[in-house]
C-alpha cells in the first residue's frame, strides 16, 4: 500500500482501539523504540508490546528510573493480533527473531518510522518521514493529534526518546525543540533535571576502557577528513560517540562478543549532506558480510551479526565506500 499521510496514520490508529494489537520495534530496541512503543500503547488499551530480542540495558534502566515496569515488554510474537504496529523500523529484516513471523502475517502492519525509506509490502501502511528526528517525535505528534493526554512519566520517557536520537541536538529540527519544551512543561522538569534523573555514570573501569579504545584506534587523514577506526572492549557505540566528540569526521568501531560482532559508525553532521552519505543505508548493505543486519540514521548507525571474524573486512569495506563517496563528492 502507498505511504499514508499523517492524518491517515491518525485515522488508522483510531480504528484499532479495542482491537488486539501487537506493538514491536527493531532488534536490540533502544530508548527511541521503547518510548515510541509505550507512547502508542497508551492510546490502545488492548495492545501489548513485544520485543523481537533483547532491549538495550540503557533503555531498561531509563524505563525503571521513570517508573515503568520492564516486564510489560514481552518476548513472544502475538499470533492472534488483529493488527501490528512497528515503530522505529521500516522493514521486517531488522526485526530479528520476528522476521519470519512478520513475513507470514496477513493482517495490517502499520509502520511508524523516520529512517531512509525501503520497499513496502501489500499489507503495510507506512508513515516514514525523515523530517522527524526520532520515532518518539512522530508518536508525540500522533498522540496530540488524537487528543490523548500524555501523563508525566510518559512525557519524560518520550522526551528521552527524542533526546537519545538527536545526536546531542545535531540531528534536530525546529519541531524537536518545540516538542521538548511542551514535554518538559507536562512533566514539570527541565532538560538538566531530566538528565540527572535518568543519568547513569559508567564505572571508572568501563570509562578507562573506552579511553584506551580511542587511544589504540587507528587515525588517518583522507581528503582533509579525519577517519578513526578500531576495536572496542565492550561498547563500540561509546567509543564511536567519544571519537566524534574529540574531533573525528568518520568513525567506526567493532566489538566482538562470544556469539556476534557489533559495529557502530558515526559521521560528523553536515558531511552526510555534503557527500550524499547515509550511514544507515551503508551499514545495512554491508551487514551481509557478517551475515547480520544493520541500519540507523544518516550520521549514526550500527550493524551486528554472528560472523565475528569478518569484522575487519566490514571496517575495510566501510572505509572504502565512504572514500568513494568523498572522492566523487
Amino acid at each position: 500500500m502507498p505511504n499514508v499521510s499523517f492524518e491517515e496514520l491518525s485515522d488508522e490508529i483510531r480504528k484499532l482501539k479495542g482491537k488486539r494489537v501487537m506493538i514491536s520495534f527493531h532488534s536490540q530496541g533502544d530508548t527511541d523504540a521503547i518510548a515510541s512503543a509505550l507512547g502508542i500503547s497508551s492510546a490502545l488499551p488492548n495492545s501489548s508490546i513485544s520485543a523481537p530480542d533483547k532491549v538495550t540495558a540503557n533503555s531498561l534502566r531509563i524505563m525503571s528510573k521513570l517508573g515503568f515496569d520492564p516486564s510489560v515488554i514481552k518476548d513472544m510474537f502475538m499470533e492472534n493480533a488483529e493488527a501490528i504496529i512497528l515503530v522505529d523500523v521500516n522493514n521486517f529484516e531488522n526485526c530479528g527473531a520476528f522476521r519470519e513471523n512478520l513475513d507470514r502475517y496477513k493482517g495490517p502492519v502499520i509502520i511508524i518510522d523516520h529512517h531512509k525509506k525501503v520497499e513496502d509490502k501489500d499489507n503495510m501502511r507506512i508513515f516514514d518521514e525523515e523530517s522527524y528526528n526520532s520515532a518518539s517525535s512522530i508518536v508525540y505528534d500522533l498522540l496530540r493529534n488524537m487528543g490523548i493526554d500524555v501523563e508525566q512519566r510518559l512525557a519524560k520517557l518520550i522526551a528521552m526518546g527524542i533526546i537519545s536520537d538527536s545526536a546531542e541536538f545535531k540531528n534536530s529540527m525546529p519541531n524537536t525543540f518545540m516538542q521538548l519544551g511542551e514535554l518538559f512543561g507536562i512533566s514539570k522538569t527541565t532538560y538538566i533535571d531530566l538528565l540527572e534523573e535518568v543519568e547513569h555514570i559508567s564505572p571508572a573501569s568501563e570509562r578507562i576502557k573506552t579511553i584506551e579504545d580511542i587511544l589504540m584506534a587507528k587515525a588517518e587523514v583522507h581528503n582533509n577528513l579525519l577517519f578513526m577506526y578500531g576495536n572496542a572492549h565492550a561498547y563500540a557505540n561509546l567509543a564511536a560517540d567519544d571519537a566524534i566528540k574529540m574531533g573525528a569526521d568518520v568513525v567506526i568501531f567493532k566489538s566482538v562478543g562470544s556469539n556476534e560482532v557489533s559495529l557502530s559508525s558515526r559521521l560528523r553532521p553536515t558531511l552526510d549532506k555534503k557527500y550524499g552519505i547515509h550511514l544507515g543505508a551503508l551499514m545495512k548493505s554491508l551487514s551481509k558480510i557478517i551475515n547480520g543486519t544493520g541500519g540507523g540514521h544518516p550520521c549514526a548507525a550500527g550493524a551486528y551479526g554472528p560472523v565475528s571474524d569478518k569484522g575487519d573486512e566490514f571496517i575495510s569495506s566501510f572505509i572504502s565506500e565512504i572514500l568513494t563517496k568523498v572522492n566523487n563528492g
